[in-house]
């Protein structure tokens, strides 16, 4: 069982980078457009609607996504998500998560030519592409002629924090690269975000929230450990396989299957709905469907 200190060191190692943290910050409307401007190198419109860790859907049946952060302006929309695994469904999971904010977002009777711009930026804490460039920035264009591209008005970013050639940025980009690597806050912007950072760590509601929540992860993994792997195994396969099939829920199978402990997800997620927490906090802690969780109830 985790201590109050080690708790508390937990607490206090959070970062930027950490979802948690991360969707906390982001949150903040004039930091975000600042962050947003400084990757995209152009100034965004008055935001209309920001929403951090957001349900987002294409109907009732469909896969549901929640949302690091997603913004509008007059002229796009814009997901900006922090990605610290190293998963091979990247590039798909970008695809679809365009796709739903498409969707999502259109009205009834909208023409094509009035979609908006569909910009999607992806913060990892890895090189996806292992070609160790700070970015890596996608738009569709013709197989047969390179020089032409399709303007849909689609547009996807990764960066990669961990790069170590930077020369190629702006100053106050390689700042935001120090700061995400370093933790050394060197621009107006990172400082910002640091003193961000600090005024929620000495929230004690926060810290609570958080510290319950890792405190209660800890324990069932120790107990699933304790029961032993191949009967977690076991049931985790089956539970997220049979959730799987039934919801079309990836997530269930991924889980049920990579690591069998789907089951127990279930059974953090019941005990840490009974201690009070929403159905979102729970759904960002234990990285189920927030259907799921709701389901729950």
């Amino acid at each position: 069982m985790l201590t109050e200190a080690e708790l508390q060191k937990k607490w206090e190692s959070l970062t930027f980078t950490d979802d948690f943290i991360f969707s906390r910050v982001m949150h903040d409307e004039h930091i975000c457009r600042q962050v947003v401007e400084l990757i995209l190198g152009i100034r965004i419109g008055k935001i209309r609607y920001l929403s951090a860790q957001d349900e987002h859907k294409t109907d009732p049946d469909s896969m549901r996504i929640i949302m690091d952060v997603f913004l509008r302006d007059e002229n796009r929309i814009i997901n900006v998500e922090v990605q610290t695994g190293h998963k091979k469904e990247l590039p798909k999971r970008s695809r679809y998560y365009q796709s739903v904010a498409d969707v999502s977002t259109t009205s009834t009777g909208t023409k094509y030519r009035d979609l908006p711009e569909n910009i999607l930026i992806f913060i990892c804490t890895f090189d996806p592409f292992d070609r160790d460039f700070p970015r890596y920035t996608f738009q569709y264009i013709c197989n047969e002629d390179k020089g032409l591209k399709l303007k849909d008005g689609s547009l996807r970013i990764f960066l990669n924090t961990k790069a170590t050639q930077l020369s190629a940025l702006d100053q106050k980009l390689q700042a935001f690269y120090h700061y995400l690597q370093e933790g050394v806050a060197e621009s107006s912007l990172t400082q910002e975000i640091s003193s961000k950072i600090t005024t929620l760590k000495n929230n004690s509601i926060e810290r609570r929230s958080f510290m319950t929540l890792a405190l209660k992860m800890a324990d069932l993994e120790y107990d699933a450990y304790e029961n032993g792997f191949d009967r977690g195994h076991e049931a985790g396969l089956q539970a997220g396989l049979q959730q799987g099939i039934e919801q079309g829920i990836e997530q269930g199978i991924e889980q049920g299957i990579e690591r069998g402990a789907y089951q127990n997800k279930l059974e953090t997620a019941k005990n840490l709905l009974s201690m009070g927490l929403s159905s979102e906090q729970v759904a960002q802690g234990t990285n189920l469907p927030l259907d799921v969780v709701q389901g729950l109830l």
